[in-house]
């Protein structure tokens, strides 16, 4: 009986079939099991508070004998923050991640003396930052986004740099009539410290919940702001140094 592929020809071509079909299998396979690379970029959107140490408020200290100083600091505001991070370094169960964000908030400075506290001004707050950060789990030896097992938490803690300006202060009516103050104005500040966070994954998700706090000390000792007073006023002028605690939170996305 004459077969099919009895041919030398057509015994080459099932020959190539097989072979061609082996392949395509083979590919098919190796797709379904290869995971994509993650994209080591993310970008978060935080809201919060900020305040300044009590210890950096300006010192006024009165030109009478026997009377007592005031001081004039910034008091607690909200803020908002932009952050886009990137792995530099990824580890089974750890990352090294550097973070830059762009952060804004619009804080009153109060004095506060013999006479109580009060409102002296309005001032824009603008902080540029940049966190280099180790993220990690203790409980998990996978980090959040590790292929292809993850866990979905993890915590962060890392060093932290501020540059610090404000800009278009108003003066209020007390600060001038009372304490005769002239102007607050601005200056860029630096400040360093160190940061922790937590953060959360959704189910399965690229999109993550999380807290981050900041506590910062002031570096060579650059003002952030001067308080001016007139001649005329009884209190003389006074600096004030900047050492921000931040506390926010927000969502972020991994791409």
């Amino acid at each position: 009986m004459y077969s099919f592929i009895t041919g030398p020809i057509r015994k080459s071509h099932f020959v190539s079939l097989v072979f061609v079909l082996f392949i395509l299998s083979t590919v098919n396979i190796s797709a379904q099991v290869s995971l994509p690379e993650r994209n080591p970029f993310k970008l978060t959107f935080r809201g919060g508070g900020l305040s300044n140490n009590n210890d950096q408020a300006a010192q006024l200290k009165s030109k009478l004998e026997d009377a007592l100083p005031i001081t004039v600091n910034t008091d607690y505001a909200a803020i908002g923050e932009v952050e886009l991070s990137a792995d530099l370094i990824r580890f089974r169960g750890a990352a090294l991640n550097l973070q830059v964000s762009g952060l804004y908030a619009r804080p009153e400075f109060k004095s506060t003396g013999a006479d109580g506290i009060h409102r002296v001004g309005l001032t824009q707050l603008e902080i540029a930052r940049a966190n280099l950060v180790i993220a990690f789990n203790g409980s998990d030896p996978y980090t959040m986004f590790e292929l292809p097992y993850h866990s979905n938490k993890e915590a962060c803690i890392g060093i932290t740099g501020m540059i610090i300006r404000t800009e278009k202060t108003t003066l209020t009516p007390y600060a001038k009539d009372s304490l005769g103050i002239k102007s607050i104005h601005g200056e860029y500040s630096q400040a360093l410290g160190v940061t922790l966070g937590w953060n959360w994954r959704l189910g399965e998700s690229g999109f993550v919940l999380g807290i981050n706090g900041a506590l910062m000390f002031v570096i060579n000792k650059s003002h952030l702001v001067t308080v001016e007073t007139e001649d005329t006023s009884s209190f003389s002028s006074g600096v004030l140094d900047f050492a921000p605690r931040v506390l926010t939170a927000g969502i972020g996305y991994h791409f």
